[in-house]
C-alpha cells in the first residue's frame, strides 16, 4: 500500500490495457485512501469507448466500488459511469454488468455493498492440489458438473447410453444381472451374524454374542462388516482409455473383509470385438496410502463376457501426504491387452478405521471438553424403527468406532465412540439416543477438522 501514491503519480504512463486495468483496479480498491480516486477514475472517461473491454469492467466495478465506500463525492460520477455502460455501449456483457450494479445500487445499497466489496480469500499455495491427470480431465469438463465437484465425470454420473440393437441391449442385461449376483454374494459373505434389522431380541443378543466374541479374540476372529456401498459403476464401455479405445465396463466397492483386511470388489464387462488380457492395475497416492497389495487376478475374458476378482489392499504403501478429501475416492488405473483405463473408486471412512479399540475415557473426556462448540458438528434425525443403545454400540463396533463411555441424560441415552484411521488420524463423537422415540442426534469432532464430513 506504501507505493499507491507513486502507480498514481504515473498513471498517465500505462499503454497496455493489463496495466491500465491493473491500475483501476488498486483505484478502486483503495479508493477511500486515495485523495483524488475520482479525479484518477474520471481521466479515463474520456476515451471510455475507446478502450479494451477489460479496461471498461474494471472502470465499471472501480466506479461502484469507490461509490460504496465515498457515496458523497462520488454520486455524478457513478451515475455517468453507469450511463456510459447501459445506454452508450455496445458491449452486451458490459451493458448487463451495469444494468445489474444499477439496480443493486437502487434497490438495496447495503446488499451491493455485500455483494461488491466482499472479503476474499487471502492467495496462497493449495497444498492439496488435484493430480495432474485429474486436473487435465476437469479442464476438458470445465463446461460441465465435473468443474463444480471437482471430479471426473464418471466419478459422479452414469455416462452408459445404451445402444439400439437388442443384441447390445441383452449384453447390457447379462452384465445388470451378473453385477446383481456378484452384490448378493458380498452381501451373504459379509458378516451374516449380523441381524439388526429384523428388530427382534435374539438378533439383538446374537450381535452383542458376536461383538463379545470379537473382543476377546482381537482383530483375528472379526468377521467381515456388512458393506456400507454396494457394487456401483465406475466406468462406462463408452469412456475412452489412454489411447483413445473403449470397451471396458467396470463396476467396483471398497470393501472389509474378515480379520479386518480391506479390498476391492472388482467386476468388468468386456464389450469390444476382442477379448480382453493382461491385467494390471496400479493406484495414484492417496491420502491413506490405500495400494493394491497383490496383482489383479483375472483372466481372459471375452467379446461380451465378464469377470468378478477381490483385490486385496494395504493402508500406508502410497500415501499422498494430503488432506483427505470428501468425498473419498481412489484414482485407479487398470491395463489391459486393449488400452489403459482410469477411473475414480469411492470409499467410505470405515475402510481406513483401524481395530485399535476404544480410547482410554480420561484422554476422551479432556479432549472432548477443550474442543470449542464451534469445532464441533452437530446434525439430528430419527430412525425407522425402534434402536437401543446396544444395537447402536454393536453396530458401530462392526465399523471399528469404539464405546467409550455411555451416559444417561433425561429421556436419552448418550454414546461416545472414538475411532482411529490407519494413519493416526482420530474422530470422536456423542451419539444420543431417544429412550422413547426413534429421535437420534450426532455430534462430531477431530483435530483435523477435515475428518468431520467423512465421518
Amino acid at each position: 500500500e506504501i507505493i499507491i501514491s507513486d502507480l498514481c503519480e504515473n498513471l498517465d504512463s500505462l499503454d497496455e490495457p493489463d496495466a491500465k486495468a491493473a491500475m483501476i483496479w488498486i483505484v478502486g480498491e483503495y479508493a477511500e485512501r486515495i485523495d483524488n480516486s475520482g479525479e484518477l477514475l474520471e481521466s479515463f472517461l474520456e476515451s471510455f469507448h475507446e478502450e479494451p473491454a477489460s479496461v471498461q469492467h474494471q472502470i465499471l466495478t472501480a466506479t461502484v466500488k469507490m461509490f460504496l465506500k465515498v457515496p458523497q463525492s462520488s454520486k455524478q460520477l457513478v451515475g455517468r459511469v453507469l450511463k456510459l455502460c447501459t445506454d452508450e455501449s455496445t458491449n452486451p456483457d458490459l451493458r448487463d454488468r451495469g444494468y445489474m450494479y444499477w439496480r443493486m445500487l437502487s434497490k438495496s445499497p447495503e446488499v451491493a455493498k455485500q455483494v461488491v466489496l466482499s472479503e476474499r480469500p487471502t492467495i496462497s499455495e493449495n497444498p492439496f492440489a488435484l493430480q495432474p491427470r485429474v486436473l487435465d480431465r476437469l479442464v476438458a469438463n470445465i463446461s460441465t458438473l465435473a468443474s463444480v465437484y471437482h471430479q471426473v465425470p464418471e466419478a459422479f454420473c452414469d455416462n452408459n447410453r445404451r445402444g439400439g440393437t437388442m443384441e447390445q441391449e441383452d449384453d447390457m442385461e447379462d452384465y445388470a444381472e451378473t453385477l446383481a449376483q456378484v452384490q448378493e454374494e458380498i452381501q451373504q459373505t459379509a458378516g451374516k451374524t449380523y441381524e439388526e434389522e429384523s428388530g427382534d431380541e435374539e438378533s439383538e443378543d446374537s450381535a452383542s454374542s458376536s461383538a463379545s466374541e470379537n473382543d476377546a479374540g482381537g482383530s483375528a476372529a472379526r468377521a467381515a462388516p456388512p458393506p456400507l456401498r454396494p457394487l456401483a459403476q465406475v466406468l462406462s464401455e463408452q469412456t475412452r482409455g489412454q489411447q483413445g479405445q473403449t470397451g471396458l465396463r467396470v463396476a467396483a466397492a471398497v470393501v472389509r473383509g474378515n480379520g479386518g483386511a480391506v479390498g476391492m470388489q472388482l467386476m468388468v464387462g468386456n464389450f469390444s470385438q476382442q477379448p480382453m488380457s493382461g491385467w494390471a492395475v496400479q493406484m495414484n497416492k492417496n491420502p491413506f496410502g490405500l495400494a493394491p497389495s497383490g496383482p489383479l487376478q483375472l483372466n481372459v475374458v471375452p467379446p461380451n463376457g465378464s469377470g468378478k476378482v477381490l483385490l486385496p489392499l494395504a493402508p500406508n504403501q502410497l500415501s499422498s501426504g494430503s488432506a483427505p478429501s470428501n468425498p473419498l475416492y481412489l484414482e485407479v488405473a487398470i491395463k489391459t491387452n486393449v488400452d489403459v483405463f482410469y477411473l475414480n473408486v469411492g470409499y467410505d471412512l470405515s475402510a481406513v478405521l483401524v481395530d485399535d479399540g476404544p480410547m482410554p475415557k480420561d484422554a476422551f473426556q479432556r479432549l472432548w471438553q477443550s474442543a470449542p462448540a464451534d469445532k464441533k458438528a452437530m446434525c439430528q434425525g430419527a430412525f425407522s424403527q425402534k434402536v437401543t443403545a446396544d444395537m447402536v454400540s454393536t453396530r458401530m463396533q462392526q465399523y471399528y468406532c469404539f464405546l467409550v463411555a455411555r451416559t444417561q441424560a433425561q429421556d436419552m441415552d448418550q454414546l461416545y465412540f472414538s475411532c482411529a484411521t490407519s494413519n493416526k488420524l482420530n474422530v470422536y463423537c456423542e451419539l444420543s439416543l431417544q429412550r422413547n422415540g426413534p429421535g437420534v442426534r450426532l455430534i462430531c469432532c477431530s483435530e483435523q477438522q477435515v475428518m468431520v464430513p467423512l465421518f
